[in-house]
């Protein structure tokens, strides 16, 4: 990491260090809970990564070299309102500085993809290994497709026939039959086999992967209120594909979410461990 992201990288800190959940003593006899106001009718230039940085002229950040960007208007706050220990209210334009984006949870038909490999029973009957975890979304009625060793640039697609319900003690496998839908056109009997088996689970709640806080408590989310304020919520994953996760409890459709960098609020906030400090 070269000097100028380093810096970058503590200058966001320092900026979500505002946006802390936790209870801290006041550092000045400003009032908890108000926020600050730059009262200046012909805007001030600042830079995205230092929001505390004002100046009257364009230029560069004395921080990180950035190039300043305008703020025009009056009473720019330049602080967010903490409302409470567990959450904490911001506006439209301290999110775009700390570059938390926003995303309306919906519901969408999800397709995973299971990656096996087999051996060829037969002209048309391959054999895969699956391991268990995978029994989820592994089931008879699945299209797979996939090529042999034989002849890896032949394209081959089949339905899986059947699943196993004895577990391989050692390699906690399953065995799962798939059927070709047309014999390849050289093989050879316990032949390799590589592909993947496909699934699609319709109206499934998804959120993107970096909307995901992962921790040793679970994962979180923070959920952004109509009027800004951000809460961290516990929720449930199931599957992940195409870099969504699939949700199975903790949020419903018509949510609003933070799509921003998590991590840092949360490496600020300190988010204190137990269930208490995750409302629904």
């Amino acid at each position: 990491m070269n000097r100028r992201m380093f810096l970058g990288t503590l200058a966001i800190l320092s900026t979500l260090g505002a946006l802390s959940c936790t209870k801290r003593a006041p550092e000045s006899p400003q009032p908890t809970g108000v926020a600050a106001v730059h009262q200046d009718p012909e805007g001030y230039y600042t830079c995205p990564m230092h929001p505390q940085v004002h100046q009257h002229d364009p230029g560069n950040c004395p921080i990180c070299g950035m190039a300043l960007v305008k703020v025009s208007g009056e009473k720019q706050e330049t602080k967010p309102e903490v409302v409470s220990s567990h959450e904490l209210h911001t506006t439209e334009n301290q999110l775009a500085l700390a570059g938390i984006g926003k995303y309306t949870v919906t519901r969408k038909d999800m397709t995973f993809t299971v990656p096996v490999s087999g051996r060829q029973l037969s002209s048309r009957e391959i054999a895969f290994q699956v391991f268990e975890s995978d029994l989820q979304v592994v089931k008879a009625g699945l299209q797979f497709s996939g090529s042999t060793s034989l002849v890896p640039s032949e394209k081959l697609n089949g339905q899986v026939r059947s699943v196993d319900s004895l577990v391989d003690p050692s390699s906690r496998t399953v065995r799962v039959i798939g059927v070709l839908a047309e014999p390849p056109k050289r093989s050879v009997l316990e032949g390799g086999f590589h592909g993947e088996i496909t699934a699609t689970e319709t109206s499934q709640i998804a959120i993107p992967e970096e909307a995901v806080l992962h921790t040793g408590l679970g994962q979180l989310v923070y959920v952004i209120s109509p009027d800004n304020k951000l809460r961290p919520l516990k929720v449930a994953l199931g599957k992940k594909a195409k870099g969504e996760y699939q949700v199975l409890s903790g949020l419903k459709e018509g949510d609003v979410i933070s799509t921003g960098p998590n991590f840092l609020i949360d490496s600020e906030a300190k988010i204190r461990g137990g269930n208490d400090q995750t409302h629904h």
